[in-house]
């Protein structure tokens, strides 16, 4: 009997064997290589095709940046924990991962929030006095919390209570918690997808608008579902939903790339750099939903040969892949149909 998930597809742990790690391999691996694909051209409002296109297929290595170091730190903390979140650990790893590699591309708020937290500042202090005491509504905790949608069988709405505890240690804007939940819970769907299936896209955004808190989060992903059914094109999306660092614009720009394609992960991060604005940080958002639906043979294998720190890149994916479900509070994929 299929196991249906939140988009009416069969659970993946019924086809094959060990899918669920195939499933989490693929969103941390394409994520870092988007990441890194991505950051050439971060902050340029136009993006030449033919220079995209070049990067994608040549030799040099991949090195990421902050958005997957981070994403590996919390990645870290959930094995630690067994799929849990205690902020206080989590905030003393972050800042430990940005003090390990300051110049990986972080931004100068959160920077300054880690070097706080290092020299033994509180992580409630540092998140709430960010930019004058209105937090920071930026895509930081959007663009690392994957690992929590990649954790075996945990119902969606601990995905979203997860992802937004993680996001409250640096950004305590409601803007930026809600794109962290609408990451993560759209992680989640993407790997509970069934790969022959094609993803119904009103049940995906039905099921990450309904953790959301905020109307603007909301309104967005109404544009995204638009920009989906026409298989918007990256300038179309840009110009839509925006391609800053704005949670609420980057995080839409994500999905709306990943549901105009959702089959072809080497098309996903080329559109998602192509939309601009910051590319690595899109890319990286849009690839980790497409990789966690596509999983690991979906990966590009020059860009896997070329990627850099993978021993690190698999090990953590592995650990994470086997979570004890029960210690998480979830359990593994089931035949419920009630988890959206």
């Amino acid at each position: 009997m299929s196991r249906v998930t939140p988009t009416g597809g069969a659970d993946p742990s019924a086809v094959g064997p060990d899918p669920w790690l195939l499933r989490v391999r693929g969103a941390v691996l394409l994520a870092a290589c988007a990441d890194a694909l991505g950051a050439p051209f971060e902050g340029l409002a136009a993006v030449d095709v033919a220079a995209v296109d070049h990067l994608l297929e040549t030799p040099p290595p991949l090195r990421w940046t902050d958005d997957t170091a981070l994403t590996l730190a919390l990645a870290e903390h959930l094995v630690r924990r067994g799929g849990d979140v205690d902020q206080d650990e989590l905030a003393s790893a972050f800042a430990a991962e940005w003090a390990a590699g300051p110049d990986l591309g972080y931004g100068a708020g959160v920077a300054a929030q880690f070097a706080r937290i290092v020299a033994g500042e509180s992580w409630v202090a540092t998140s709430q006095e960010a930019f004058g005491g209105t937090g920071s509504y930026g895509n930081g905790a959007a663009m690392r919390v994957a690992p929590v949608g990649l954790l075996p069988g945990l119902p969606l709405a601990e995905v979203a209570r997860r992802a937004r505890r993680s996001a409250q240690i640096t950004h305590a804007h409601p803007l930026a918690q809600d794109g962290a939940v609408a990451q993560a819970v759209a992680v989640a769907v993407a790997a509970r997808s069934r790969q022959d299936t094609p993803i119904d896209t009103d049940l995906f955004l039905a099921a990450v608008a309904t953790r959301l808190r905020t109307p603007q989060f909301r309104s967005a992903l109404s544009i995204v579902r638009v920009l989906a059914r026409r298989r918007a094109t990256p300038g179309q999306i840009a110009e839509a939903v925006g391609n800053g660092v704005a949670a609420v614009e980057s995080v839409p720009a994500a999905l709306a790339v990943f549901l105009a394609d959702p089959q072809r992960p080497h098309d996903v991060v080329r559109s998602a750099i192509q939309v601009g604005g910051d590319t690595d940080t899109i890319a990286a958002m849009a690839a980790a939903m497409c990789g966690a639906r596509c999983g690991e043979q979906g990966l590009p294998v020059l860009w896997g040969l070329r990627l850099a720190d993978t021993r690190r890149l698999w090990q953590v994916s592995s650990a994470l892949a086997a979570v004890d479900s029960d210690r998480s509070g979830g359990r593994r994929p089931s035949t419920r149909t009630d988890q959206h």
